[in-house]
């Protein structure tokens, strides 16, 4: 399966750990959008590292499941009842939120 992982980092040197911290595991496509392509576990570790780079209170890191026989769904962590989620993956079967502020 393949995801769409996407980061609003504020701090420069954050950016640049989390940037370096995907390129490692994914394939860039803009500034801060990557294309991983592995199974859900791989994809929870990397969040997981992503986790220990960012802070909750100032980034968000996001990303979406992709396949191309289903329709994507995005779920933004900025919008509706996950308004204070920190990492958000979503996929045609489950959506996982991880790091709750608050």
């Amino acid at each position: 399966m393949r995801f769409i992982v996407a980061y609003d980092i504020r701090d420069p040197r954050r950016l640049r750990q989390v940037a370096a911290c995907l390129e490692r595991s994914a394939v860039r496509v803009q500034k801060s959008v990557f294309v991983y392509e592995g199974d859900r576990a791989g994809l929870d570790a990397v969040c997981s590292e992503l986790m220990t780079l960012i802070d909750i209170h100032e980034d968000r890191v996001q990303a979406w499941g992709i396949r191309d026989s289903h329709p994507t769904t995005l779920l933004d962590a900025a919008v509706g009842p996950p308004a204070r989620a920190i990492c958000v993956v979503v996929s045609s079967e489950t959506s996982l939120v991880v790091g709750i502020d608050g």
